[in-house]
């Protein structure tokens, strides 16, 4: 009912009809060993570029091994380039291939490549991603990340808190995902997706499960709270371990529990309510603009658990008829503010204009 069928038609309509003669070279840039949010960042705007007639690589610094981003794009079509995490490779593939857009993603593509395109003349886009409290080693690099941003063409946060930490002028970007095919969930799962670590707060969803031991949930992802948890979780508790392909369970999830301390604006809650599944969270990050309360989801008081188990309860106890508008709102937020049609198109004229 809901689905929405996009032609190639459609899509050159909706970026222009001279988007051929404004076709680019696009370099989406990150150093990444494993699949979260910023991997299914660039693959929606991987994916949202090269529909758009662009020419789009997405390039690995280091390979640490078998990545799922990199066997997710080869098989949409899409072309990677898998460096050795030396500079001698870098220069080599950049004089090769000669990006017109170079597109980083992460502390370490930013930190290495906005110097190196200011001084290729390579237009340079830096998205951040982040915006939690970092310790150790891992602070000095990402204040340097920040530091250091001034150096791209385009900055860009994915939500209000993130870009306020930006020292320099940056703007608010969403994040996205393709509307094509997709299809409606009627599915009576409560779910977590995200990685099992303290930002996420999965201890919280764990206790949830336990509160109500007639309700089967369901936990997608991986991490180093998993173990724990594992030891922890009450029989009506499924750990399904991490999930490279989202596509085949989407359809069995009813009800996306977002129970995290701190978020930008999650891509589990994005690709959720695009099937329709409405979402419950913790009013954290750019949640808010994401969430209407009551209508496509329901937002909470930070830590508030009883409101947040009243949520879950009240979902259970609905009827289909309240459901289906749930659905039909969560579904109807995506095609209207968050979709790959409507993101993309700022992008491209962003890279068109080199300076800031």
């Amino acid at each position: 009912m809901y689905q929405l069928q996009t032609s190639m038609n459609t899509i050159t309509d909706i970026y222009g009809a001279n988007m051929l003669q404004r076709s680019k070279k696009i370099w989406l840039v990150l150093d990444s060993s494993g699949f979260g949010g910023i991997e299914s960042h660039v693959e929606q705007l991987a994916l949202g570029l090269s529909n758009a007639h662009n020419r789009v690589s997405v390039v690995f610094l280091k390979d640490y091994g078998h990545h799922p981003l990199e066997s997710r794009l080869l098989f949409s079509g899409l072309n990677c380039i898998m460096l050795d995490g030396c500079i001698t490779s870098l220069r080599y593939f950049l004089k090769k291939e000669t990006p017109d857009v170079i597109h980083t993603h992460g502390y370490k593509a930013g930190i290495l490549m906005r110097p190196i395109s200011r001084l290729m003349g390579i237009t340079c886009a830096s998205t951040f991603h982040s915006g939690e409290h970092k310790d150790g080693k891992l602070q000095w690099y990402d204040l340097l990340d920040r530091y250091t941003a001034f150096l791209a063409n385009h900055v860009y946060a994915i939500s209000s808190p993130i870009l306020s930490t930006i020292p320099c002028t940056a703007k608010l970007t969403d994040n996205f995902v393709s509307i094509q095919s997709l299809s409606p969930s009627f599915g009576n799962q409560v779910a977590f997706v995200g990685r099992l670590s303290k930002e996420k707060g999965p201890e919280r969803f764990l206790h949830f499960a336990k509160i109500f031991p007639l309700i089967d949930f369901h936990l997608y992802g991986d991490g180093p709270m998993r173990k724990q948890l594992e030891r922890n979780g009450p029989k009506n508790l499924k750990f399904h371990g991490l999930q490279v392909e989202m596509r085949n369970i989407w359809p069995h999830i009813g009800l996306l529990v977002v129970p995290s301390r701190s978020e930008g604006l999650p891509m589990s809650a994005l690709e959720a309510m695009a099937h329709g599944i409405p979402v419950v969270a913790f009013n954290v990050g750019s949640l808010d603009q994401l969430i209407q309360h009551g209508m496509n989801g329901w937002l909470v008081k930070q830590s508030d658990l009883t409101s947040m188990a009243s949520v879950i309860h009240h979902w259970n106890e609905s009827n289909e008829n309240q459901r289906a508008q749930w659905r039909k709102d969560a579904i109807t937020t995506i095609q209207e503010r968050y979709s790959t049609e409507k993101v993309v198109p700022q992008l491209l004229e962003d890279y068109a204009t080199s300076a800031k």
